[in-house]
């Protein structure tokens, strides 16, 4: 539970980025073009840290992002190869 609310709120903060850099670009002036710089620069790290916090939550088992979008076929009787045979000639 507590990752789904961590993530959220990293979500969250990303979209609070992008408005306030919205909000600064509209406004236009020198100032406001160096907060403009600043709320992408934010955006940037906290899209770099949840994409980072999810691909470790995912390869230590904490979620499993593989489960609901492609389900893997784990019996063996269906991995095997089917390759043609080459001495049908």
């Amino acid at each position: 539970m507590w990752v789904k609310v961590v993530i959220i709120i990293l979500m969250l903060a990303i979209l609070f980025s992008l408005f306030r850099g919205l909000f600064f670009l509209n406004k236009g002036g020198e100032e406001n073009s160096r907060k403009v710089v600043k709320s992408l620069a934010w955006r940037i790290g906290l899209s770099l840290l949840l994409f980072i916090a999810v691909l470790l939550l995912d390869h230590f088992g904490v979620i499993n992002m593989r489960e609901g979008v492609l389900p893997v076929d784990t019996n063996p009787e269906t991995l095997v190869d089917e390759a043609p045979d080459e001495s049908d000639g």
